[in-house]
């Protein structure tokens, strides 16, 4: 690598971190590495697996407390969409709408969780660690299905395209491109569906799932929004 090749990646990742999205997201994979590290073969029960999870646990601690303030934008992006009367797929427009309203129940859940870990209110914190589990994996939920929706709409508009004859050679590439972005998004959306419900034992395959197989689930998640976040995704 060249000069000038190290100075432009110094820059965009310095650019990343700088964003609160970017932190973000960084911290998460780096969690999930070492939740991966800690189920090796090599590392498994040991001294070096117990660290690694003790990182993985203060790095996801660190995430909820930046998350502390994340309500006003979440509830700007709520009420920004308000109905969705824009939005021309009413399956689409109804999974957003329920997908704000969770969104919007997440953070209280969460914040008042965090604040019976920490013994600064009186309640049962497991309790609502539950409640938050299940937002996330309805969110995700209703994630996939408008993936599942949107991918559904483009083969649609492929085919009657198709049908209308040959099509140009800026209709291939969007459509290649918008399913690749489409897939690419699904990948994510599973993997992190993946986590969320093993999150809630008893519910599905809550409780089941090993630390690696953990890790690997949210790095691969992590991976497709760092790269859509870096804009590496055509």
């Amino acid at each position: 690598m060249d000069g000038l090749s190290l100075q432009i990646a110094l820059r965009k990742w310095c650019e990343l971190l700088d964003a609160h999205a970017g932190r973000d997201k960084i911290l998460r994979i780096t969690g999930y590495i070492c939740t991966l590290l800690s189920d090796l073969p090599g590392t498994r029960n040991t001294p070096l697996a117990k660290k690694f999870l003790t990182v993985g646990r203060q790095i996801s601690n660190s995430r909820t407390i930046n998350r502390l303030f994340d309500d006003l934008p979440m509830l700007n992006r709520t009420l920004s969409y308000g109905i969705g009367s824009s939005e021309k797929d009413q399956i689409i427009r109804i999974s957003n709408l329920i997908s704000n309203v969770i969104n919007t129940c997440y953070y209280p859940l969460e914040h008042l969780a965090w604040f019976g870990d920490q013994q600064v209110l009186a309640v049962e914190s497991k309790t609502f660690w539950r409640g938050v589990s299940y937002c996330w994996a309805s969110t995700m939920y209703l994630a996939i299905v408008r993936t599942v929706r949107t991918i559904s709409m483009l083969i649609q508009h492929r085919r009657h395209t198709l049908h209308s004859g040959k099509p140009s050679d800026s209709d291939v590439m969007k459509f290649r491109r918008g399913m690749l972005q489409e897939l690419l998004s699904l990948i994510q959306q599973m993997s992190d569906m993946g986590v969320a419900v093993n999150s809630i034992p008893g519910f599905l395959w809550g409780g089941k799932l090993k630390p690696r197989h953990i890790g690997i689930l949210g790095i691969v998640s992590t991976f497709i929004s760092l790269a859509k976040l870096l804009r590496l995704v055509p």
